[in-house]
């Protein structure tokens, strides 16, 4: 008889190879419920009017993010960039963009669960500020970052603007994040229900 360790907080349930669709979906709720309520303490720590915030989710992972962003932030606009990582090159592609007009709002909170090489999240960043966001209102919350990603990040948005639910140890060859939980999206997503691969 095999014994499998306990997954203790929503983020082991994440990190398990084991968890199936059902469980990943759960636990992801739970660890961005838990970001978006932090979101919402440093927001009125730094005198933010909370009823002018906007969000701007990254397809498709940060759908994820959305739900309980809107249940701490009902009131918040929604745009949406579409962007994806070419795997060969690890360069983002964009490929859909649709947001709002940003000076009328006090923080723009960019949601991504992800944070790997920081290219997706750089480029996003670029559309932002060319579409009028100011650098000292955007806010950037995710699931889980490489530090190189994080120190990327961080040459564009203030260290103190960014809310993880942990940093892990680098990113491997293949820009992926190690230890992370495998691709977010398509456990999210229900890309097969089976135990899936690190490897």
């Amino acid at each position: 008889m095999t014994h499998r360790k306990t997954a203790n907080t929503p983020l082991d349930v994440l990190r398990d190879r084991q968890t199936g669709t059902a469980g990943f979906r759960a636990a992801a709720r739970r660890v961005c419920s838990g970001l978006m309520q932090e979101l919402q303490a440093l927001l009125r720590k730094r005198n933010v009017d909370t009823t002018r915030v906007a969000f701007v989710i990254v397809l498709r992972s940060a759908i994820a993010l959305l739900e309980p962003a809107l249940q701490v932030f009902p009131q918040a606009p929604v745009g949406v960039l579409g962007l994806k990582r070419d795997e060969h090159t690890l360069l983002p592609r964009s490929y859909y963009e649709n947001l709002p007009t940003f000076d009328e709002y006090d923080a723009i909170i960019l949601l991504d669960p992800m944070l790997a090489t920081g290219g997706s999240t750089e480029a996003a960043i670029a559309r932002l500020l060319l579409r009028g966001a100011a650098p000292e209102k955007l806010y950037f919350v995710g699931v889980i970052a490489a530090p190189e990603g994080l120190a990327r990040l961080c040459a564009h948005i203030s260290r103190e603007h960014i809310i993880l639910a942990a940093v892990d140890e680098k990113l491997d060859p293949k820009g992926m994040i190690v230890p992370g939980l495998g691709d977010f999206g398509d456990r999210y997503f229900g890309y097969g229900d089976a135990p899936v691969s690190f490897d």
